[in-house]
């Protein structure tokens, strides 16, 4: 008697009988978790891309076509005001500028950016803990704040102060 009482009341007997509810599970798994799940993705990229000032600096600096070539860095920290990008750009730095790119699974709100050596301004040299880095404003006015590894502007044109 316990035993399907217990069936009765933990496992509801009765709405299983029909498949009712296996049916609306699979349902929920297979299909309208990943398009909440994809929706959410794109949203925090789009968000993370506006209050960082990626998006910004895209309106004036996307990149067009293959990548260039250069000197190539790839899973660099940076950020870009207080969007911070931990281990997912590649940096490739030619004789004209530096051409930054996120992840293709982060890139949603994030084009590809060519941003030339004539458009970085104020770059310096700054410590936090233990990582150092060139700090500097894209455009005049600044687009955005943008902080990047000392090792990205090895060997470039641009004037950093300590």
């Amino acid at each position: 008697v316990n035993g399907g009482l217990a069936r009765h009341f933990f496992w509801g007997e009765m709405h299983l009988s029909t498949g009712t509810s296996t049916a609306l599970t699979v349902l929920f798994v297979l299909i309208v978790f990943p398009i909440f799940f994809t929706a959410l993705w794109v949203s925090i990229t789009f968000a993370m891309s506006y209050i960082g000032g990626w998006g910004r600096v895209g309106k004036h600096y996307a990149a067009t076509g293959t990548p260039p070539a250069g000197r190539v860095l790839k899973n660099v920290t940076g950020m870009f005001g207080i969007a911070r990008y931990k281990f997912v750009l590649t940096v490739i730095t030619t004789d004209g500028g530096l051409y930054i790119e996120n992840r293709k699974v982060f890139r949603p709100g994030h084009p590809p950016l060519f941003i030339p050596f004539s458009a970085i301004f104020n770059a310096r040299r700054q410590t936090l803990f233990f990582w150092e880095f060139i700090a500097f404003e894209i455009g005049n006015p600044p687009l955005a704040g943008v902080r990047l590894p000392s090792k990205v502007f090895e060997g470039t044109p641009v004037e950093i102060a300590p």
